[in-house]
């Protein structure tokens, strides 16, 4: 190894041997004869050409060429030969080195590196930045401003020290000695008789009055003929100022993105080649070494830092709509996704358990670059937080020493998808990655599930993911599922039941054992109940939907009234475009609306066969008689958030003509009772009077049912635009306080009084302040 003294050693010797050259290699250096100052000095004549092309352009315009270059060359050389001040700046005749051709090698006694003027055997093909070649350093900037403020410093010469204390090599062993002791790398911790306290004082006191002086002026110790940025601002004389950044052109960022695309798809071509060969080599006993994963790795991590450089040079603040547009339209997230992670996670994933030490550190690295992203790239903001939620995922998979580390990294990925869930509410693969994560808790997976398959747009894999969890509780597998209590058990076996069609035998003790447990469950567990009646309901409506299937009548029957609604709306604004817009309108989410296969002449025909359809008839069956065994309960205030959801669905299907008729067959005298029951703790002059959902209180924000029925089809047109804009934290959305129950009591009798005005089903005594039936099917 060099030691610290041959390096300095060698150093001098550069200095002294190059400096004797200089008049050879700066024989080229001319300066500027246009300029008005003679500090524009130009190593080559190709500099100096290109400067007064750029900047004395009016000179040469009438010239070829090669007489304007010939021209240039000839005044610059009369000026050269006129002025000698140019010397020192150029280096002919100085003792400055040229720094662009120093080396610490000297050129008599040179050890070669040996790996001088070869490739450095660490940087593989990929690692070349695309395709440009590292040239010599310029001391003219063509990309500077003369608008730039700036003060020119006056020349002043630099001290010089007391005493030289360059290293010489060839001082004797006593001076050697001496210097090494002087070194801030000395070996000895004895100090040089120099640095003796009386000594030391001296030279402090002596600093710290040169600081005072030089304080007075701060800019008098610089080199001269520098320019110095104005970094400060008369008016904050203490503050140090951000400098300006350089203006950057379209013309160069577009240069720079299509240069970073280029080195982009040659990585990722690399990485689509090396993940298939793998891929396809399924043998197990074939092992794959240490250094073959550490280059798989270093492949991948180059892939994603030139996805990275592509999003901030693509998303830069200075780039035109075009260049911004350019990250969407080659679906560089989805890309980055594919090739650069999700591709090489699968095969460590298949690799395990030899992979894992790897997968680890591959699963940190990217999910540290998604964070950055996250950060720094918020145009593709639900894309990364989705991803982040899959690193998440995969992390916790692989975890199976420590259940506390385990549960960690699934409550981070749970975040993250709930997280994405609120920006997306419509989106069904993001419920169904929630599913996933709420093992082993039975009840609230299959809530998930119902949830993927019933939103605006259906994830239709979950469809097959629900036979994970049906297989066991039908008994089709050996291993039960011992970690659902048997009231849950019996729940979904009733649901698998209707779910794959099954006999009829089978759904009904499924459900009469289901609802001869429910009223003391509901007893037992309590507070509980509010979020486990909320996945109760909505699974249950999940089966009048078919359970997600394609061709579902009721869907398309939605799906048709959101055109018309969507139709009158456009309509009513074309020919009054001043009127305010209605106090409920759907929920901001993107709809599909695909046109249906069911024309609106075909719907009654179509929904009469659906009421006599045996799978529909049970899971409608299931839906009331639960309802009525809840209705049953009217001083609980834990059944409310079921009740809540059941009257948002009686609610929606009395204001659609298709499917109205479905609420015939509702509990209408168990929902009376309740209603009325319900209303003797309430003042019901101010509860009916007001609007569903009053925008001028300040505790009137989303109820913690809300946020578990949002981006549903048949909760769409439930709450007002912007209603979650006002939401709770994402702590707190969940907590029930006591202006929460308030709340859900107020909603639950607006939305009976809603009920109410169909003159159909139920009617409300504004004198003796309570609901009566009037459904002639049902009986008080």
């Amino acid at each position: 190894m060099t030691s610290n003294v041959d390096i300095q050693a060698r150093f001098v010797n550069a200095l002294r041997t190059q400096a004797k050259t200089t008049d050879a290699t700066s024989s080229d250096a001319l300066p500027c004869p246009y300029c008005n100052h003679s500090g524009r000095i130009f190593q080559t004549t190709d500099q100096l050409f290109s400067h007064a092309r750029t900047e004395h352009a009016a000179i040469l315009k009438l010239m070829d060429p090669g007489q304007a270059r010939v021209k240039v060359r000839n005044a610059a050389l009369k000026m050269k030969a006129l002025d000698h001040s140019s010397d020192a700046t150029a280096g002919g005749g100085s003792t400055t080195p040229d720094l662009t051709s120093l080396s610490l090698v000297d050129t008599g006694k040179a050890r070669h590196s040996p790996h001088m003027g070869k490739k450095r055997p660490a940087d593989p093909d990929f690692h070349a930045r695309r395709a440009k070649a590292q040239g010599p350093t310029e001391i003219f900037d063509p990309e500077y401003s003369r608008d730039m403020p700036h003060t020119i410093v006056p020349e002043r010469t630099r001290p010089k020290p007391a005493e030289s204390r360059l290293f010489d090599p060839r001082q004797t062993t006593k001076a050697a000695a001496a210097a090494a002791a002087a070194s801030p790398y000395r070996s000895t911790p004895e100090p040089s008789s120099e640095w003796s306290g009386e000594s030391l004082a001296s030279r402090i006191s002596t600093a710290q009055s040169h600081n005072a002086k030089s304080h007075v002026s701060s800019t008098s110790h610089r080199q001269p003929g520098l320019l110095e940025i104005q970094r400060f601002d008369p008016r904050y004389p203490d503050l140090l100022l951000q400098p300006d950044s350089r203006p950057i052109s379209q013309e160069q960022l577009a240069s720079e993105v299509k240069s970073i695309y280029a080195g982009l798809t040659m990585v990722e071509t690399k990485c689509i080649h090396v993940d298939r060969a793998q891929a396809a080599d399924t043998d197990p006993d074939t092992k794959i070494g240490s250094d073959h994963w550490q280059a798989l790795i270093a492949l991948h991590r180059t892939l994603l830092h030139e996805h990275h450089d592509f999003f901030l040079a693509s998303q830069h603040p200075s780039a035109s709509p075009a260049l911004r547009r350019l990250a969407s339209k080659y679906s560089m997230p989805a890309r980055m996704w594919k090739h650069g992670i999700h591709s090489f996670l699968e095969l460590l994933r298949r690799r395990l358990p030899d992979s894992i030490d790897y997968m680890l550190a591959f699963i940190y690295l990217a999910y540290q670059m998604m964070a950055l992203l996250y950060e720094t790239v918020p145009a593709f903001e639900d894309t990364w937080i989705e991803c982040l939620g899959d690193l998440g995922r995969y992390r916790m998979a692989i975890e199976d020493e420590d259940v506390r580390d385990r549960e960690t990294w699934a409550g981070v990925a749970r975040s993250w998808y709930s997280k994405a869930a609120d920006k997306n509410p419509s989106v069904g693969r993001l419920y169904h990655h929630l599913a996933i994560l709420a093992r082993p808790n039975a009840l609230q997976q299959l809530y998930y599930y119902a949830r993927s398959l019933t939103c605006v747009k259906p994830f239709p894999s979950a469809r097959e993911s629900i036979l994970t969890l049906l297989d066991p509780i039908l008994g089709r597998q050996s291993a039960s599922y011992s970690h659902a209590v048997p009231i849950d058990a019996s729940f979904i076996q009733a649901h698998g039941v209707l779910f794959e069609k099954l006999a009829p035998e089978a759904f009904d003790d499924a459900r009469l054992a289901f609802q001869s447990q429910l009223d003391n469950h509901i007893g037992r567990v309590t507070v509980k109940w509010k979020e486990q009646g909320v996945y109760i309901a909505v699974t249950n409506i999940f089966g009048l939907f078919d359970y997600g299937s394609d061709d579902s009548v009721l869907r398309r029957a939605f799906e048709q009234h959101e055109k018309q609604r969507q139709r009158s709306h456009i309509a009513s604004l074309s020919s009054n475009p001043s009127d305010e817009e209605p106090s409920r309108s759907p929920s901001p989410v993107d709809r599909d609306l695909t046109s249906p296969s069911i024309t609106e002449a075909d719907f009654p025909t179509r929904l009469d066969l659906l009421l006599n359809d045996s799978t529909f008839s049970r899971a409608y069956e299931l839906l009331m008689s639960t309802f009525s065994l809840v209705l049953r309960r009217p001083g609980d205030k834990n059944v409310l958030p079921h009740v809540h959801v059941l009257l948002c669905l009686l609610s929606t299907f009395a204001s659609i003509t298709y499917v109205s008729n479905l609420n015939d067959q509702a509990p209408w005298p168990e929902l009376a009772i309740f209603l009325s029951a319900l209303l003797k703790s309430e003042r019901p002059e101010p509860v009916m009077s007001s609007p569903v959902f009053p925008s001028d209180r300040a505790d009137n924000l989303p109820l913690p049912e809300d946020y578990l029925i949002r981006g549903q089809t048949w909760s769409q047109w439930y709450f007002p635009e912007n209603w979650f804009m006002r939401e709770h934290d994402e702590e707190d959305r969940y907590l029930e306080l006591a202006s929460t129950i308030n709340s859900r009591t107020e909603r639950i009798l607006h939305l009976g009084y809603h009920l109410s005005t169909f003159d159909r089903w139920i009617a409300f005594d504004q004198e003796a302040h309570t609901f009566s039936v009037l459904n002639a099917n049902s009986s008080a």
